[in-house]
Formats: C-alpha cells, structure tokens, sequence
C-alpha cells in the first residue's frame, strides 16, 4: 500500500492517479473515411496476466503515432458490481485484485462513491501507474520507466442463466457440451458493454487494447458465448476503418478451466 502512493508522490503524479470518469456514451462512433492503419488488427489470444500482455504491448504505438494517438494501451478491468477493487483488500485473487495490488487502479476507483453500485456505464481511469510485477515485487528501474496504462471497467452480469446445448456427434467422445446465455436480454447487455469500452477506447485515441474472459470466472457466464459476443461487436460497421493496432484477449487460465482454449478457437487470428 505504501509504495504506490510515495512513487505517485515522487512523479507528481497523484491527481492524475485520482482521474476517473463515468461514461455511458450512447452515440455511435463517427465513420472513419481513412482508415487509421494499412490493414485490420489480428486478435491474439494469450495465457496471460492482464498487466503482463499490456507492459508487453506497450511499445507497439511508434513514436510517430504517438503524437495523433495515445501510446497507453487500454485496458478491460473486470470489475466488482459493488465494491471497488472487489475483495483485494482482504486477500482475494480474481483479474481486479490482481490489478489493484500491482498498480495504482483502486486509487481512481475510490475517487466517487457515486460510481457504485457499477450496474451500467463504464468507468475510465487514464492514467493507472503499474509498480509491481506479477510476484508482487516492485518492478526495477527508476520511477519514470515505470509502466502506464488507462483501465476500463465494468461489471459482467452476475450469474446470468445459461442453457446447455448437447451436440449431437457419431460417438460419445466426440460429443461437446455446449453453455450459452439463456436470455437474450442478457446476451444483448453484455455486448452494449462491450461497445461501451470499445466506444470510449477509440473516443480516447487508444490504438492497442487488451480485453478478456468478462465474467467469465465467479460470475458465471458462458465462456463460448462471451466469446462470440466479443467478435461479433468487434466487427460490427461502427468499429470498421483499422481503429486497432494491436488487440489481445490476456485470458489467464492457471486452473486450466478450458476457458483460455475456447477464446484461443473462437478469437485468436481473427481480423477486426
């Protein structure tokens, strides 16, 4: 807890760790007439920490475009509906905690109580200072190398209910479960989300984004299903015109759940 705020401190830098912004924009993006980059973004999909795939991709924004785009990559936090930064403060390690003990997320997330419950809209943090690595020791180097990214939050829908499809197959091994969202109200709000971050991402001038698994793991909801909904709001019309330079789905998978190998099928060398 100390070493977050006395490196914030010693950049100056604590205001900006404070910032931000609830968004819920409802107006389509504006067509592009050029398109932003030679050719469409490839999706990739990695067995990574969240923080891990964006300290990575950092450097894929050239000098040269950061002068037009923001160099941050941003980010997808799967947030708590009620509490901000769910239970990092009392031990737990979901994708948002693991965020808050390596950077400086939950100090923005804190800034308005307001914002809670985080039933609709979505919360931007533009500057989110990474300090600690994935062992939870300081990363090395002075504080001005320090790793910056800009975090998008929302809350994935508790416990939506889900159907289970059967496929039919010539013998029992080769039969696959499979779970899908049962309502399609549901199915609707949660690709209204994920136009949501993608909308303020590019509003923000960010060219490299790294989404995830939303809800995917205490929520509750069909990995399948989340995944086709990613691809199929990616490529929706209002998001055409190369906006992305780089999109990877860090989806970690340390209880080998299956869930990193069905996006790995559904997204991964994917054109949007």
């Amino acid at each position: 807890m100390r070493l977050i705020p006395k490196l914030l401190k010693s950049l100056g830098k604590e205001k900006d760790a404070e910032a931000v912004f609830k968004f819920y924009p409802k107006e389509r993006l504006e067509p592009l007439f050029t398109p932003l980059h030679p050719g469409p973004a490839t999706i990739e999909v990695t067995n990574e920490d969240t923080l891990n795939a964006a300290i990575r991709l950092a450097g894929w924004v050239s000098s040269e475009e950061q002068q037009e785009h923001n160099p941050r990559p941003a980010i997808l936090n799967f947030a708590d509906r009620d509490r901000p930064g769910g239970g990092w403060r009392n031990g737990a390690l979901a994708q948002e905690e693991a965020i808050c003990y390596r950077s400086s997320l939950y100090w923005s997330l804190t800034g308005d109580p307001s914002h809670y419950p985080l039933r609709h809209g979505i919360l931007y943090s533009p500057y989110v200072l990474v300090a600690k690595a994935a062992d939870y020791e300081k990363l090395p180097g002075p504080a001005i190398e320090l790793p910056t990214v800009s975090v998008l939050s929302t809350a994935a829908i508790r416990k939506p209910r889900v159907d289970e499809w059967k496929e039919r197959s010539f013998t029992p091994a080769e039969a696959r479960t499979k779970y899908v969202f049962a309502r399609d109200q549901e199915r609707d709000i949660t690709k209204l989300k994920m136009r949501l971050c993608l909308r303020i991402a590019a509003q923000h001038n960010h060219r490299v984004l790294v989404l995830g698994a939303l809800g995917c793991g205490v929520y509750e909801n069909p990995p399948e299903d989340i995944a086709h909904c990613w691809l199929e709001v990616l490529r929706e019309n209002e998001f055409s015109g190369n906006r992305w330079r780089k999109i990877c789905f860090a989806v970690l998978d340390h209880r080998n759940q299956g869930i990193y190998e069905i996006f790995r099928q559904v997204l991964d060398g994917q054109e949007v």
